[in-house]
């Protein structure tokens, strides 16, 4: 594949994750219950920490997955041979970078469970379910071709972004 060919494969992967974002949160939102009540700081804060629980579990599994394949192999000692096959190096790439998005992911569910007004605290499980389908899309991709990791890649970079933008607003409004 030329660079070019490789470049739009990429950008309409994105605009593919960015647009099933937009979708996924609208359409779920708009079916989703929402709480008619302020439930008060601990509510928001248990409910931060549940929707935590499942995204580490995926990074648990990947965690297990790379372990397991290092067992019988020279893989087994990383400090000689790091990945023992491709599958397990795209393993490596994915746990990486699955670590650096969860990082984000956590702040910005705990800030969002505090700062987000009480209507729109339903958007906390959704984000944490389109954070599972976009790992799960990002490590599908890279195992297939690299290039399709762009869909899953926006899938969680697209929400993590908006949160955060909207903590920073929030706080700085709130302090001024």
């Amino acid at each position: 594949m030329s660079q070019r060919k490789d470049n739009l494969t990429v950008q309409r992967g994105i605009f593919y994750g960015i647009f099933l974002t937009l979708i996924v949160f609208v359409t779920l939102y708009i079916f989703i219950p929402h709480l008619d009540y302020d439930p008060g700081l601990l509510s928001r804060i248990k409910l931060g920490i549940k929707c935590l629980v499942f995204p580490a579990l995926f990074f648990v599994v990947l965690i297990i997955r790379i372990g397991s394949q290092r067992f019988g192999n020279p893989a087994e000692d990383p400090t000689r041979v790091l990945a023992s096959s491709h599958s397990m190096e795209v393993d490596l790439r994915v746990l990486a970078n699955t670590h650096e998005q969860l990082s984000i992911f956590i702040i910005n569910v705990m800030a969002l469970s505090i700062l987000l007004p009480f209507p729109y605290l339903t958007l906390l499980p959704i984000y944490s379910g389109i954070f599972i389908f976009g790992r799960l899309v990002f490590w599908l991709g890279y195992r297939h071709n690299p290039l399709l990791r762009a869909p899953g890649f926006a899938l969680n970079i697209l929400p993590a972004l908006a949160g955060l933008i909207y903590c920073a607003i929030a706080l700085i409004w709130l302090s001024a």
